[in-house]
């Protein structure tokens, strides 16, 4: 029972604030709009239950208390009893006006604030007041009385933990500009509003308002690890955590301050390295210095993006709107974005995704704003640049970079200043590490010319920490699936223009599925290059101060691990999942009871990898649901990519061959999962012999991992031993193959139908590298330009198929062709000159020399 002592010290805190009733009516129409982070009641809660909360904002602002309260009441979360001194004067709540009002004297702040934090109760505390009216001050002014000293004091004496929260709310789309203009002196800077500014801030984007709550600061937990502090030292470090925090919240929702296109293009021409290039770019074309300097300038005028929040509001807008009819949902992982913003606190980011669709420069950005994250900065390729979509990408973040910089010294020296100075202002930027669209579901093989930048700006950048996101964006149908396949088919690229993109204004008018967003593993890039450097036996080093050849394999190393992450995180959908059972069958069509059998064998080996499985394809009791396989089949109905033949109990679904190589681009989304245990399956089952000597066994996936090199992306954090006895480790316990006295042999009955299945996902590239190696001949009549070189090719595929040595007609692909020619490269059967020409390579003599290595590949299709 609490004694009387007690209840008379704790009435002297006063009640928690009680607006009247027009201030309860603004507080429905205006603060119930106001968008919180759907963690911050219960990061607050917890906070609570540890010890006392004491909220921090940054600057003093009689709005930002009321909404305060208002959020507090509606979550009931511990409410104010305290805050400074608004400057209200009568109407300063907690009786503080009151007590003015009848001229009686006034409690001290720092007396109040220990009394009402001594008896457990919550208090507000602003850091900061608005520079005065007229001055160019970029920063707030401090307060007349240091409480956070008092906290500080009161902590020491309080076995209690006091837990600072920080608050930010964010009023405005505009995240200030360097350069303070003529209402920034009037009313105060954007991040330092006065109350005239927080006036009108409000009354325009109230509906757009946001509220982060950062980490809580455990002030009891500091003092003990920081016991040599005085009061003032203590409490002037808190504070510095504090503001960065908050302004690191501030920053992640829009962004960092801004500066003028001239301006960023003026610091960058000033730059020492770029100035040097110039000078040898006026030298090289013998041009004065000004005119090589004018050139610089306009290619940085192409390249830079001048983003809008204005612009990107009306484009979320609008996108929102364009989700809704084109997508069943946009599924996006919120955990993953969580750790995102966390790290985007502290660092630089660098957001890394997959790249199938034109969609994906667009629903990156938007899910982010959507999310109160303000969006990167993009680089797009100059194909996109055309008007006026490129005026309106420009303004959404787009950076537009040349395809090649071949043939220009200046350019790539400018881009990488660019690039450079995007990372050391706090920007976030994001690029496609495989450079182009996949055309065949399958990650690309990493382009380095970028990340080559972004390593040689996170190396020199001493005081910027950089942190590489890789984000998988998946799609359950892409809608550039008709050009796909003509490109894979062997047609032409088309470019982008307008009336292109009039014509695809019919994609709004079908349905497409869910839309996957999934975020991997962040890459802190310091410990990347502190662990890689270590491996490589140069412990203490940087990257800097290693060799070039070795920059080049940790640049090298760095792409792989982002794309094997993007593998690892790809949703398995329901358009993948009954893609892969479909194409995976060796007959001629499925019933849809085997089509259920196969897609829930499937999903049982892919849910042991731990893969992301799309949560609507298991019902409670764990089974398959078979509606929303239903609901995949219906996809590839209406796309005219399968056929459903009624002519039994059940249907059975078919494929036309023409089609296959559409299906074919679902099924590739995945395919990376199984590529390890198709890879033994093959090298297994190849074998006439029942059992097959592990050795033996390991030396045939090395050789197809090899030839597969630039198909498949495999694992950068093992050697190929230990994958290789992990896979088999992994397919003995999955009773798919057994294991005796160091030899392996295929299990029987149903799980060897699982090792065929595996086998049979391989098939094509099997068939296309055939097509390659036969292509080769070619080439021995004499040099030949690659683009005849893949039409001559094609059209031999074609005989082998209808003659029956290919037997899938999606092995007839284009891009399946330039892997395998990769191939015929390493192996030095053909050799590319600088004109894209074809010849002889010296590992071939003549047309014996192909046939000898065909059984090769002819083995595995048996």
């Amino acid at each position: 029972m609490t004694n009387m002592p007690e209840l008379a010290r704790r009435s002297h805190t006063p009640a928690p604030y009680a607006p009247n009733a027009i201030m309860r009516w603004l507080y429905r129409r205006f603060f119930a709009h106001i968008r919180v982070d759907e963690n911050w009641s219960r990061g607050v809660r917890e906070a609570a239950s540890q010890g006392v909360v004491v909220y921090v904002m940054r600057s003093l602002s009689f709005l930002d208390f009321l909404c305060l309260d208002f959020l507090l009441k509606k979550f009931g979360l511990p409410l104010v009893r305290f805050v400074n001194d608004l400057g209200l004067w009568i109407l300063e709540p907690f009786g503080k006006g009151e007590r003015r009002l009848s001229l009686r004297r006034q409690v001290p702040e720092a007396e109040a604030l220990e009394r009402t934090v001594g008896d457990g109760f919550s208090a507000l505390l602003f850091l900061r007041r608005p520079p005065k009216l007229g001055t160019k001050a970029r920063r707030g002014r401090e307060l007349e009385v240091d409480l956070i000293s008092t906290l500080v004091a009161k902590q020491r004496t309080s076995s209690q933990p006091i837990l600072l929260v920080p608050q930010t709310f964010v009023w405005s789309k505009q995240a200030g500009s360097a350069t303070p203009g003529l209402l920034d002196l009037l009313f105060g800077p954007v991040q330092w509003p006065g109350r005239v500014r927080v006036f009108f801030q409000f009354l325009l984007n109230y509906r757009d308002a946001k509220l982060r709550s950062g980490e809580p600061f455990d002030l009891q937990a500091f003092l003990e690890k920081n016991p040599g502090l005085s009061d003032a030292e203590a409490a002037d470090k808190v504070r510095y955590a504090l503001l960065r925090r908050m302004e690191r919240d501030r920053a992640v929702i829009i962004g960092p301050l801004k500066k003028t296109t001239a301006r960023i293009q003026d610091e960058i021409l000033r730059s020492p390295r770029v100035r040097t290039q110039i000078e040898r770019y006026a030298e090289e074309k013998q041009i004065a210095y000004s005119r090589a300097e004018t050139v610089a300038r306009k290619q940085l005028q192409k390249l830079c993006a001048r983003q809008s929040l204005f612009v990107i509001d009306l484009l979320h807008r609008f996108f929102t709107w364009v989700w809704s009819k084109m997508y069943d949902g946009v599924v996006l992982d919120k955990e993953g974005l969580e750790r995102v913003r966390d790290a985007a606190r502290d660092a630089s980011l660098v957001l890394l995704p997959s790249h199938k669709s034109h969609i994906d420069y667009l629903v990156l950005s938007d899910q982010l704003y959507g999310h109160a994250m303000m969006p990167p900065l993009i680089a797009a390729g100059e194909n996109l640049s055309f008007w006026p979509l490129g005026a309106l990408l420009r303004r959404g973040g787009a950076f537009f970079i040349r395809r090649s910089f071949h043939g220009d010294s200046l350019y790539p020296v400018v881009v990488e200043a660019y690039v450079r100075k995007l990372v050391a202002e706090g920007f976030t930027l994001e690029f496609f590490l495989e450079g182009g669209r996949s055309r065949t579901g399958k990650a690309l093989p990493p382009k380095y010319g970028l990340l080559s930048m972004v390593v040689d700006s996170a190396t020199k950048l001493n005081m910027t920490k950089v942190k590489l996101v890789p984000i998988s964006i998946g799609y359950e149908r892409i809608i550039e699936e008709r050009s796909f396949v003509h490109e894979l088919s062997g047609g032409d690229k088309q470019s982008e223009n307008m009336g292109g993109l009039i014509k695809s204004s019919s994609v709004l008018r079908s349905k497409w599925g869910r839309l996957y967003v999934q975020f991997g593993e962040i890459i802190d890039f310091d410990e990347f290059a502190t662990n890689l450097v270590e491996r490589q036996g140069s412990a203490g080093a940087t990257i800097a101060e290693i060799g070039e050849r070795q920059q080049r394999a940790a640049v090298r190393a760095l792409a792989h691990k982002v794309m094997y992450s993007i593998n690892e995180v790809t949703v398995v959908t329901p358009a993948a999942l009954v893609a892969t059972a479909l194409l995976s069958h060796r007959k001629r069509g499925m019933t849809r009871a085997s089509l259920l059998n196969a897609c829930e064998t499937l999903m049982q080996t892919l849910e042991k990898m731990n893969a992301r499985v799309a949560h609507q394809l298991r019902v409670g009791d764990g089974r398959i649901r078979q509606d929303t396989i239903d609901e995949a089949l219906s996809l590839f109905l209406d796309a005219r990519l399968i056929v459903a033949h009624d002519t039994g109990p059940e249907p059975i679904y078919t494929i036309d061959s023409e089609r296959r190589i559409a299906l074919e681009y679902y099924q590739n989304t995945i395919i990376h999962f199984f590529v390890p245990r198709a890879l033994v399956a093959a090298s297994l089952l190849v074998d006439k012999e029942q059992w097959v000597d592990l050795s033996r066994l390991n030396d045939r996936v090395q050789q197809l991992s090899r030839l597969f090199k630039h198909e498949f992306i495999f694992r950068t954090d093992a050697a190929f031993d230990e994958i290789f006895d992990d896979t088999v480790r992994e397919m003995a316990a999955d009773e798919e193959i057994e294991l005796q006295d160091g030899r392996a042999q295929a299990t029987e009955g149903v799980t060897r139908q699982r090792l065929q299945r595996y086998a049979v996902m391989l098939q094509t590239f099997f068939e296309s590298y055939l097509l390659a190696l036969r292509g080769a001949e070619i080439v021995l009549d004499g040099p030949i330009p690659k683009k005849d070189w893949y039409k001559r090719t094609l059209a031999l595929g074609q005989q082998m198929y209808l003659a029956g040595e290919i037997e899938r007609r999606e092995s007839l692909s284009k891009l399946k062709l330039e892997t395998a020619l990769k191939a015929l490269q390493d192996y030095r059967l053909v050799q590319l000159t600088d004109d894209d020409v074809l010849e002889r390579g010296d590992g071939v003599q003549g047309v014996d020399d192909l046939h000898a290595l065909e059984p090769k590949l002819t083995g595995f299709l048996r």
